[in-house]
């Protein structure tokens, strides 16, 4: 089984990117084959142009840039982990130009190109208030468009405290819980 981890998050060390690689790394450790992209230091990323070219050629986005080989990834997986912290109630920037590009996954009828049986887990982080439902909005375009099944989330309000997922035996349970459903 293929599970693939995508962090959004700017903080390469914060709580969304410890969250998903104890995840990933409890999932390596049951034998599953894990791959984890960093969206933030792709310096070539461009969110859906609406060129619809994926429409016409089975799923595919035809735009070349570092995200290319992040859609592959997703399109050959078995998992996705996909994280963000909450910026004003909404997923980062960097998680948008991420999730914009799987439009190119629907055919022109809006049905999934990607193989069925895909899972589907959300982290997120919020300094205050607003990580239950980020959660909940990240993974309905996997369900409700791509066919994912959703088996779990991880949503942190950590006061701004970088070390919080690191430092709490509940997130670490959490990950530990949801790696078994992978």
């Amino acid at each position: 089984m293929a599970i693939v981890g995508i962090i959004s998050s700017p903080h390469k060390n914060g709580p969304t990117a410890y969250a998903v690689n104890a995840i990933l790394d409890a999932a390596k450790a049951d034998g599953k084959d894990v791959q984890v992209f960093y969206i933030n230091p792709m310096a070539n990323r461009k969110g859906c142009q609406g060129c619809n070219a994926c429409k016409k050629n089975g799923g595919s986005c035809i735009t070349k840039d570092d995200l290319t080989p992040v859609l592959e990834a997703v399109r050959d997986a078995d998992a996705v982990v996909v994280s963000s912290p909450v910026y004003f109630g909404e997923a980062c920037g960097q998680y948008r130009l991420f999730e914009d590009r799987l439009y190119g996954f629907l055919n022109a009828d809006f049905s999934c190109s990607l193989a069925p049986g895909k899972k589907a887990v959300a982290v997120t982080a919020a300094g205050s208030a607003g990580a239950d439902e980020l959660a909940d909005k990240m993974l309905k375009p996997l369900v409700n468009y791509l066919k994912f099944e959703a088996v779990g989330k991880v949503a942190m309000v950590t006061a701004n405290d970088m070390k919080y997922a690191e430092n709490s035996a509940d997130v670490k349970a959490q990950c530990a819980a949801i790696a078994k459903k992978l």
